[in-house]
C-alpha cells in the first residue's frame, strides 16, 4: 500500500515538475519598441494564437480579426502583441511557413490610447506541437522577420471562447 501512495505522491510531484502550470510563453526578441520575453497572457481560438505582453484575460480579446484598418486602434485597452491568423477556422498541428501570403501570417501590435502601431511579419515559421480543442496548444516558432525585428519562442496556450473567425 505504501508503493502506490508513493507512486501516487511521485505523479503530483512530477505533473508539478514537468510545467503543467497553465499559459505561458518565452519569446526573444524586439520588434519596434516592444521588448518581447516571458508572459502568462498566452491565448488561443478558432483561427488565432495571441501572445500578450501585457496582462489582458479572454475576455480582453474580443477584438482580435485578421486584419485591422491601418491607424485605427481596435481597442481602448492598452496591450503590446504577437498574434499569429490562420486562414483556417482553427490551428491545425504541425509545421506551416509564416508569410502575408501564406496559410499563417503573424504581426506585432500595440495599442497606447489612440496610438495604434501593427509590423507584419515577412518570413518565419510555426509548429503547433499539440492542440485539443478548447483547452490547449503548444508549439514553437522561429525567425519571425519584420521590417523593425525578428522573434523567435514557445508557447503553452490556453483556450480563449473570445478568439474566433470574424
Amino acid at each position: 500500500m505504501r508503493g502506490f501512495f508513493g507512486l501516487v505522491a511521485l505523479s503530483l510531484v512530477g505533473g508539478v515538475v514537468s510545467g503543467c502550470g497553465g499559459a505561458n510563453a518565452d519569446v526573444e526578441g524586439t520588434v519596434g519598441a516592444i521588448q518581447f520575453g516571458e508572459t502568462r497572457y498566452v491565448y488561443f481560438g478558432g483561427p488565432f494564437l495571441v501572445i500578450s505582453m501585457t496582462e489582458i484575460d479572454c475576455e480582453g480579446l474580443d477584438f482580435v480579426r485578421r486584419n485591422y484598418e491601418v491607424g485605427q486602434a481596435p481597442t481602448e485597452d492598452e496591450i503590446q502583441a504577437l498574434q499569429f491568423s490562420y486562414v483556417a477556422d482553427a490551428i491545425p498541428e504541425g509545421f506551416a511557413p509564416v508569410a502575408p501570403d501564406a496559410t499563417v501570417s503573424a504581426s506585432v501590435f500595440s495599442v497606447s490610447g489612440a496610438t495604434f502601431y501593427e509590423s507584419i511579419a515577412s518570413a518565419g515559421s510555426i509548429t503547433i506541437d499539440s492542440v485539443s480543442e478548447e483547452s490547449t496548444a503548444s508549439g514553437v516558432f522561429e525567425g519571425l522577420a519584420f521590417d523593425d525585428g525578428t522573434l523567435n519562442g514557445g508557447f503553452d496556450a490556453e483556450w480563449c471562447r473570445n478568439l474566433k473567425a470574424r
